[in-house]
């Protein structure tokens, strides 16, 4: 379909304006500090729109925040905004888990637990589980419970998987939980 004059010039206006709007929104985040450029990241990620959620957490990262760093981590390990790239997902897990984020030593342990991209090392994931269990990380407390209940790389302790799984629950872990329910 063909476009008249007023038509096109309607057009190029909007696409123009589009253009506009999204470069001065990159704006802020330029002056802005690495907790609100993440912050700007995690609002676009709830609302679905991956790209621009990269886009601020790779601003943030690059600045050495841990928390975009271990953010842009999960995207890639779930395939948000493109496919799943466990490499890349690992690169930025370690960069956050080098400052200490709990998060991404969870992550970190769950990925050598199962062998996501790389080979299964379940002495390297407890290694990672242990430490993010050492600042109370319920999730890892739950991870370290079921590789001893499970006997995963380490010799079965029913009395250590029940106290990892006892730490996670008094933090409502729900999985942890239901694992002393189930189990003990």
């Amino acid at each position: 379909m063909l476009l008249n004059p007023p038509q096109r010039f309607a057009r190029l206006c909007a696409i123009f304006m589009t253009a506009l709007s999204l470069f001065f929104a990159a704006l802020p985040a330029a002056a802005a500090t690495p907790e609100e450029i993440t912050e700007q990241g995690l609002s676009a990620q709830r609302n679905g729109d991956y790209d621009l959620a990269k886009f601020y957490y790779e601003q943030a990262a690059e600045q050495g925040y841990d928390e975009a760093q271990n953010n842009l981590g999960y995207m890639y390990q779930q395939g948000l905004g493109g496919k799943t790239d466990y490499a890349r997902a690992k690169f930025y897990y370690e960069q956050a888990a080098a400052q200490g984020n709990a998060d991404a030593h969870n992550y970190l342990g769950f990925i050598y637990e199962n062998g996501l991209g790389i080979k299964k090392d379940y002495a390297r994931a407890k290694s990672y589980y242990e430490q993010a269990a050492a600042q109370g990380f319920a999730k890892a407390q739950f991870g370290l419970g079921a590789m001893y209940y499970n006997g995963k790389g380490i010799k079965k302790d029913y009395a250590r998987a029940k106290s990892y799984f006892e730490q996670a629950a008094a933090q409502g872990d729900e999985e942890a939980a239901e694992a002393l329910r189930e189990y003990f």
